[in-house]
């Protein structure tokens, strides 16, 4: 028990600074939160938020930091500072108060109240100024590893804060019972009561008035985006998908080894592109239709379904390849990018410069859809962006095909707390030694942010669905597509999998749709054969490593329903199935696919049922400065920064020997050559610029098992050494 003591008293120690300096760090963001609201909104009511978040900022960093500045005048006057503000700030609430009454429609908010509330707040303020700051003594006072100055000089409770207090319960009881909203019923209790709570020091206090602040922030959009809700009738996609962009004729232009795609006349033309969707709704889809469509020798088109990695859904850093493919092939190339995020819409979207807001901007999607998804009458994704593309000149799109259902609002909160969490581990550990490195990675993470409450299962899905109803949509114009044929499915790394998960999501979909009168149609998108470059056996392998530990801290939908080669794998017997790996990667490395674990001894390409299968593993060459890495697949990673890709799979300004002699290739000869996809060992025409072999050297298992068990029993007994020592817990 006395160690036990000990060890909390220790932990208290630290925890009470610790816990005001980050209720302090969440106070910005919230500010930041409330600078969006306040330009949306059309009071002044909404300017007092902002103020008011920077005053209780303030309050806590200043009770975190003030073991650091350590006592005299410095921290007494940041202290006076701080009861300054409180003094001021605090009845101000009664004017926000008052503002989200007359949103939520109370008639006895009208003008006149609403003005009397700010000359009762300016009134209060000045009042409470006099009486309790004026003449006011500090002292300091320890508590708990905090050093804060208090004030010596007063007695009895503060009138004003519980008048406030009570004043805010009334007004979140009238909003809770007028909008069926009690969020800001919550947040209120919790201040009133984490106020009257003396025993825990400041703490309690503090957190439970930033809690109120957020349940303001919450009922704030709340009301936003309830007034901005517009409803669409249903349609059926197959009815009613539409090209945003139409036959827009481009040429594929080649100098040397340089590619480049640019618009072109249509006499010109090498293939016409084709566009509908939008990324932030997750059904945005390109199609690439070759100018000279070309048959096999059975006389059927050939239709390949190409899926992007993890946060790769900018066709940009694929576009060399799905031109190639479309241009100098002849095949119809659709690219559906099945996560939700921020890229552009537009054709030809370029590189933006870091966005100090674009995290921020991610966070508020999210916690809008939250608040949306809270209410009975809930708002459909398409209506919560609508607020968006209202301010956005890249959103001009409309939703043409959902599947993806939306979460739950806790599921909401859960990856918005997550994804703080992150941005902020980047900015104390990466941002600190390369800050172009942190801020590009955390536009990579926002950009994909809002896609992490769905599950990779709605993925799959949307993707199927996508190339589906394009494709069903181009019949219509080209009507050799209404013939059989020929269906190919190419992906890479995260988008590897779902390509090797394709005969799962094609089986799952037809169930669905039996009744559906394109069955027919929808029955040719089962996949002829299988090519991937770099996949990952799970999707948990197929993100950064660097944020798995905070998205499985919240079991986030990401990490709920997750896809995995163990699981669709068997769906895989019979279709052939190439894989094409670098031995270089070090983002989903070679031993993830062909090398047992502690507990198991098949590997994940055991998983893959049938002989028809292959993986293979292009071999690094430094001396010609060609790396076997996870990028091998894209051709342009221009959009964000070198440094981001240097650390993330690897850096390409165009294609490389890697594009040309093995990704390309390897595609190449099952769909044009119609070889099959488990034999191209010996078919790979590179000549000596680099190896390409089917197996690898991935250690010795039984060894490295003794090793791991080994090692195990040595941490405890490491533990137990010092435990007894008292030198841990004591």
């Amino acid at each position: 028990m006395k160690i036990l003591t000990s060890f909390l008293k220790k932990t208290l120690f630290w925890l009470y600074p610790i816990a005001h300096l980050g209720l302090a760090t969440i106070d910005w963001f919230l500010i930041g939160w409330s600078i969006r609201l306040n330009k949306k909104a059309d009071s002044l009511g909404t300017l007092v938020l902002p103020v008011l978040l920077v005053s209780l900022s303030f309050d806590n960093f200043v009770l975190g930091a003030g073991w650091a500045i350590g006592e005299g005048n410095i921290l007494e006057r940041l202290s006076m500072f701080r009861f300054l503000f409180h003094y001021l700030i605090v009845p101000f609430f009664i004017v926000v108060g008052v503002e989200i009454a007359h949103e939520a429609g109370a008639r006895w908010a009208n003008k006149f109240t609403r003005v009397l509330s700010w000359i009762v707040a300016v009134g209060l303020a000045i009042a409470d100024v006099s009486i309790n700051y004026v003449g006011l003594e500090l002292e300091p006072t320890h508590y708990l590893g905090m050093l804060r100055y208090t004030a010596a000089n007063l007695s009895g409770p503060p009138l004003v804060t519980i008048a406030v207090n009570v004043f805010m319960l009334v007004i979140a009881i009238g909003v809770w019972i007028r909008m069926k909203w009690s969020i800001l019923f919550v947040g209120t209790l919790i201040a009133f009561i984490g106020n009257a709570i003396t025993a825990g020091g400041t703490l309690p206090g503090s957190a439970a008035e930033t809690i109120m602040a957020l349940s303001l922030l919450l009922t704030e959009q709340f009301i936003q985006v309830r007034d901005e809700k517009a409803t669409e009738p249903e349609t059926d996609p197959f009815q009613d998908f539409v090209w945003e962009e139409e036959k827009k004729p481009y040429q594929l232009i080649q100098e040397d080894d340089k590619y480049k795609v640019q618009p072109i006349s249509v006499e010109e033309a090498d293939f016409y592109l084709y566009q509908a969707g939008n990324h932030k709704d997750g059904d945005f889809i390109q199609a690439y239709v070759p100018k000279t469509p070309q048959k096999n020798s059975e006389g059927k088109l050939k239709v390949i379904a190409y899926l992007h990695g993890f946060a790769l859904g900018l066709p940009r850093f694929y576009q060399i390849h799905l031109a190639e493919l479309a241009a100098k092939e002849g095949c119809y190339v659709l690219f559906p990018d099945f996560q939700v995020s921020t890229y552009s819409d537009e054709l030809d979207a370029t590189p933006e410069g870091f966005d100090e807001t674009s995290p921020l901007t991610s966070l508020f999607e999210l916690l809008k859809k939250a608040i949306a998804k809270a209410k009975d009458e809930k708002l459909d994704l398409g209506d919560i962006f609508k607020s968006v593309k209202k301010s956005s000149s890249n959103s001009k799109t409309k939703v043409i095909a959902r599947k993806l259902i939306e979460p739950s609002t806790l599921k909401y909160v859960r990856v918005s707390i997550s994804l703080t969490l992150i941005i902020l581990a980047i900015r104390l550990t990466v941002s600190l030694v390369n800050k172009k490195l942190g801020d590009n990675f955390v536009k990579l993470v926002t950009t994909v942010a809002v896609s992490l409450a769905y599950s990779p299962q709605q993925w799959g899905d949307q993707a199927f669905d996508l190339t589906a109803i394009a494709c069903k949509k181009l019949s219509e114009e080209y009507s050799d597509l209404q013939a059989d044929f020929d269906f190919y499915v190419f992906g890479h790394s995260l988008g590897g999998l779902l390509a090797l998960s394709w005969p799962y999501f094609y089986e799952r979909n037809l169930k669905e749709t039996q009744n559906h009168p394109y069955l027919d149609f929808i029955k040719r998108f089962q996949a002829k054969q299988i090519v991937t470059a770099d996949p990952s056996p799970s999707t948990e392998m197929g993100v950064p490593g660097f944020i798995v530990p905070f998205l499985k801290i919240f079991n986030i939908p990401f990490l709920e329903s997750p896809v995995k080669i163990a699981d669709t794998g068997e769906y895989l017997e019979g279709t052939p199935v190439g894989i094409l790996h670098g031995e270089s990667d070090r983002i989903v490395r070679p031993k993830a696919w062909v090398k047992t674990t502690l507990f198991s001894d098949s590997t994940s390409y055991d998983q893959i049922k049938g002989n028809t299968k292959a993986i293979y593993f292009s071999v690094s060459k430094p001396e010609k400065k060609l790396v076997a890495f996870h990028n091998q697949a894209l051709t342009d990673t221009t959009y964000f920064s070198e440094e981001l890709f240097k650390n993330f799979g690897g850096v390409k300004t165009g294609p490389n020997a890697y594009n040309f002699d093995y990704v390309w290739q390897g595609l190449s000869l099952v769909t044009q050559d119609q070889k099959p996809a488990h034999k191209l060992l010996k078919l790979f025409d590179n000549g000596d610029t680099f190896d390409i072999v089917t197996e690898l050297s991935t250690g010795k298992p039984i060894l490295e098992r003794i090793l791991g068990v080994l090692g195990v029993i040595g941490l405890f007994a490491a533990l137990y050494w010092l435990f007894t020592h008292g030198l841990i817990f004591a």
